[in-house]
């Protein structure tokens, strides 16, 4: 439990070091007046059509859904094109996992996004803090305190709405027991005893 635990907090400080890490060159780039050279498109996917189309799948989620974020991968991919992959497949797993759940359940789909959304927000505003001086960080915290509520608000509103889904299905399994008992029965006995279907027809008995 303990190693399982600290493994925990140490995937979660590394993600945390490395938006700290794009924020920093943001900050770099933006004090220096010159420019870093654009990277090949597709180039931190090997040119492959899969890699492609993940980075073009991975950006456009982000810059619907997090721009600030998207400013930041831009960024990543002109200084480190290693962590930069690294980011878009971190990222693409996620992608994928929200487009399964909106096929699913379109209401935990948009709740499950809104968490993500303000979880980033909080690495981003943590990351922030981590760079900024002491007058910055009064200004972050009451952000940050207010993006860790909305991540907390909607990591309950899923939870909830999860909790729904299985009651619901519980109640339907109730309802079978209880209204369908012959039908249930029936089913369960021929389980049971192995009963042939209705429409099999006997053997004929072999001659002597």
């Amino acid at each position: 439990m303990k190693i399982a635990t600290t493994l925990s907090i140490v995937t979660a400080l590394l993600k945390i070091v490395m938006i700290v890490m794009m924020v920093m060159f943001v900050m770099i780039d933006v004090a220096t007046a010159e420019p870093a050279a654009a990277p090949a498109a597709g180039s931190a996917n090997a040119g492959t059509a899969d890699g492609t189309a993940r980075e073009q799948r991975v950006l456009a989620f982000v810059e619907k859904n997090q721009p600030e974020l998207a400013k930041l991968l831009s960024h990543l991919a002109k200084r480190k094109p290693e962590e930069y992959a690294e980011a878009l497949a971190e990222l693409d797993r996620k992608v994928l996992s929200l487009e399964a759940e909106k096929s699913k359940d379109e209401r935990l789909h948009e709740v499950g996004l809104r968490a993500w959304q303000a979880r980033t927000q909080v690495d981003l505003l943590v990351a922030r803090w981590i760079a900024g001086g002491k007058k910055d960080r009064s200004k972050i915290e009451p952000q940050l305190r207010e993006a860790v509520n909305a991540e907390l608000d909607a990591r309950a509103e899923h939870l909830s709405i999860r909790k729904e889904r299985s009651a619901a299905w519980y109640d339907r399994q109730i309802v079978r027991l209880r209204d369908k008992r012959d039908e249930v029965v029936a089913s369960r006995l021929d389980d049971l005893l192995g009963v042939p279907e209705k429409n099999s027809e006997p053997k004929p008995a072999g001659r002597r």
